[in-house]
């Protein structure tokens, strides 16, 4: 349905089947990562929007290559999604998607420290401005 080199979701045609996208609904994709989600929603709606959250900052660039004014962005952690949509005033959406885990691009991300097939530190962050690592957390 769509290619996208940071990151290719799994099961997308699968996702999108289950969302069953209305054109002129609003989504949800907590879990923006590289977009594949978000793009493939996009390109069913008509008249829609698709509000995405993630907290890693590769995130937000990847969301601001997407030009179109139906995604918007919220550079955070996903919950807070209900509060932050009430106080856009968005009181009902149509669908809501998660793809929890971590994705390809941080696993070939040396210095995400998210696998042990590289060198390097011991982090596991997905928001790494946060002061707990992995590493933190094994040695004390």
């Amino acid at each position: 349905m769509t290619s996208n080199t940071y990151h290719t979701p799994v099961m997308l045609v699968e996702a999108m089947q289950e969302l069953a996208i209305k054109p002129n609904g609003i989504y949800v994709d907590l879990t923006f990562g590289g977009g594949g989600h978000t793009k493939a929603i996009l390109a069913q709606l008509q008249g829609g929007e698709v509000w995405a959250f993630d907290q890693d900052p590769a995130a937000q660039a990847q969301a601001k290559a997407i030009k179109d004014d139906r995604l918007y962005f919220v550079q955070g952690n996903f919950r807070f999604f209900g509060a932050f949509l009430k106080a856009h005033r968005i009181d009902k959406v149509d669908g809501i998607l998660m793809d929890l885990g971590v994705s390809s691009h941080q696993l070939d991300t040396p210095g995400r420290g998210f696998a042990a097939r590289f060198d390097g530190p011991l982090d596991m962050r997905m928001h790494q401005q946060g002061h707990l690592t992995a590493e933190t957390i094994i040695n004390t």
